[in-house]
């Protein structure tokens, strides 16, 4: 059990074509793949509003789609494997575990394609990308973290269900929120900051 399972927030002021849109694809997609996501701020819950979450898999889905995995030496590969055989049971075991209160929307443990490396040899795996479209009924996507590439996008109606979730994750070392909103920022910032080591607000002037 984990008992600080970061997130990101996508704030109910950026629709795609914003800026702040593309800031928040890119961020959420290089936490996931940085060192294979084996390290503990990496994003595991993308809080998304309502209306937004098709375009959110979508993004991340075409952006995911061109990361690619494999030896690290070689040109182009953007991730690389998991610390060893052990690491990816266990991460395999977890997400079967969050298989089972939610539904993997992006990657699949058998197809993927590896760069320079032996697939079958190597712990690789592929980002997975959960849906939970009931977080507040459906808790595992809080509690359960698999330390690697795995996260899970989950809807909001409004910036006090945003932070109700982000609290949700028993206190992170970071969340992060990206609006142009100042007082979504805000109100944000101040309902979840008692959970949060550090939260971070990004938008296109910072």
């Amino acid at each position: 059990e984990a008992d600080s399972l970061n997130c990101c927030v996508l704030g109910s002021d950026v629709s795609p074509d914003k800026p702040e849109f593309d800031i928040f694809i890119k961020e959420v997609v290089r936490e996931i793949t940085t060192k294979a996501g084996q390290k503990c701020t990496a994003v595991r819950r993308i809080i998304v509003p309502e209306n937004r979450v098709e375009e959110v898999r979508a993004a991340l889905g075409k952006r995911l789609a061109l990361n690619i995995i494999g030896d690290p030496n070689v040109e182009g590969v953007r991730m690389g494997s998991l610390a060893g055989q052990s690491q990816l049971k266990e991460v395999k075991e977890k997400v079967e575990q969050l298989s089972m209160s939610q539904k993997i929307i992006i990657g699949d443990f058998e197809k993927f394609e590896v760069k320079g490396a032996d697939k079958n040899k190597g712990a690789f795996m592929p980002p997975i990308i959960f849906l939970n479209e009931n977080p507040f009924k459906n808790t595992d996507c809080h509690t359960v973290e698999a330390f690697g590439p795995v996260s899970t996008i989950m809807p909001y109606k409004n910036t006090d269900e945003a932070i109700q979730l982000a609290k949700m994750g028993k206190g992170s070392l970071v969340s992060s929120v990206i609006t142009a909103d100042d007082k979504m920022a805000k109100q944000y910032v101040l309902g979840a900051a008692s959970m949060h080591g550090r939260i971070l607000i990004l938008n296109s002037n910072c």
